[in-house]
């Protein structure tokens, strides 16, 4: 897989994709590519596929998917006419930024095509800063290298094959992809609508609004689409958190949402179903993903 694919990084702070490719000799795409390869082993190797849905974190031996994800055109026809990517290098004298570093190939079969491809999100620190007093050892001694440069890890982050997009944390794919569309995340109105509903006591609804950060908007979200508030009284939800060892308090039938951050946690959490006692130990938890058994 990916032989002799051209190494391809995504350029950062753009709209769309911009893609340009990284110039590099015979033997270091080929030690590139194995890199690649053998990263992407450890990624998807004896992993039991999720779907995606914004509620659940995977475990080790398992791994996250989109199904029917649209790669972008810019990503694809790169692959198809390598030759035609721009070359990697400084615009106005300076390097445009990376996003992510990507091998892909393309194969046909019959009339349809099929993009395999691998990414790795680009971090800071792989930047060789020339700002810095970089050294390199050889012939036993360290010289100082005052050149650009970039470190390719020995890792990747998402996987594309099939249409499908796979990958293990949803925090790194996310920081290649605009992932929005794909899970549940509360509006800027919704989360005025909660802050308004008559079931709930939130006597600051700004300092909640600006607490809203990407974890509390989708359990937002995920509250309103459960309407869990629409079933259930305020005191039925408190009689059911009780159970569970959950305190929240009811003042003139309406759920009291605290101004503590991780108060408000809890409370989102246990309405969104991920509040439990354990059956042994009694202790109440928070889990911090789920997915019903089936």
């Amino acid at each position: 897989m990916f032989e002799n694919s051209s190494i391809m990084v995504l350029r950062a702070n753009t709209k769309e994709d911009e893609v340009y490719k990284i110039e590099v000799d015979a033997q270091t795409q080929n030690t590139i590519i194995a890199s690649m390869r053998n990263a992407l082993n450890a990624l998807i190797a004896e992993k039991t596929q999720i779907i995606f849905d914004g509620s659940y974190k995977p475990n080790e031996d398992e791994i996250l998917k989109i199904e029917n994800y649209q790669l972008s055109d810019e990503i694809k026809d790169a692959i198809r006419d390598p030759l035609g990517v721009p070359s990697f290098k400084k615009d106005n004298d300076v390097f445009p930024e990376i996003k992510a570093i990507f091998v892909g190939e393309r194969t046909e079969d019959g009339e349809t095509e099929k993009f395999n491809v691998v990414f790795q999100r680009f971090r800071k620190e792989q930047y060789i800063s020339t700002k810095w007093c970089n050294l390199f050892f050889e012939n036993n001694t360290f010289f100082q290298e005052k050149r650009f440069g970039i470190s390719i890890a020995d890792g990747v982050d998402c996987y594309y094959t099939d249409k499908e997009l796979r990958f293990s944390s949803f925090y790194y794919a996310r920081q290649i992809f605009d992932l929005s569309e794909c899970y549940r995340s509360a509006t800027d109105s919704e989360v005025e609508s909660f802050t308004t509903s008559s079931k709930l006591a939130i006597d600051d609804s700004d300092a909640f609004k600006g607490l809203a950060n990407t974890w509390i908007r989708r359990k937002i979200a995920m509250i309103n689409d459960s309407q869990v508030l629409d079933n259930y009284s305020a005191k039925e939800i408190k009689a059911r958190a009780k159970l569970v060892g959950v305190e929240i308090d009811v003042k003139d039938k309406k759920i009291v949402i605290p101004n503590d951050k991780e108060k408000i946690k809890i409370i989102l959490g246990f309405l969104d179903e991920e509040a439990y006692k354990g059956p042994f130990s009694q202790k109440t938890f928070l889990a911090n993903s789920k997915r019903q058994v089936r």
